[in-house]
């Protein structure tokens, strides 16, 4: 019988080797052409990759689809009682009305977004 001598070089594993790329992919990469599905996965990849950019946006277009931007009061009038009749209010989409749930102005309000607008000057209308 022989006999085995084992000798410990490192205590690191050893490096993995590496793999050859494939060829038909390293021809379309080099002409600057992308298969359908590399499209469709890096447009997923930068859709859901957690980024201050895109998660900031994400949330900007929820507070305002939910709540309604923020708008600054202009003008308003209001009886001595404390009761208002009118109030003039500018954000977003310019100036609009909006009177307060105790007939009241409060100097900064969230009011939803009006939709009319926005579709019809997105089709052309």
């Amino acid at each position: 019988m022989s006999r085995i001598k084992v000798e410990v070089v490192s205590r690191n594993a050893p490096r993995p080797r590496k793999r050859r790329p494939d060829p038909e992919k390293r021809a379309a990469v080099l002409q600057g052409r992308r298969t359908t599905g590399a499209r469709i996965y890096a447009a997923l990849r930068w859709l859901i990759k957690p980024r201050v950019l895109t998660w900031g946006a994400s949330a900007l277009v929820f507070v305002s689809v939910a709540y309604g931007t923020p708008h600054l009061l202009v003008t308003y009038r209001c009886i001595d009682g404390g009761r208002c009749f009118e109030c003039r209010y500018f954000g977003v989409q310019g100036m609009r009305e909006q009177l307060g749930p105790n007939w009241d102005c409060p100097v900064v309000t969230m009011l939803p977004v009006n939709w009319a607008p926005l579709i019809a000057r997105v089709m052309g209308g």
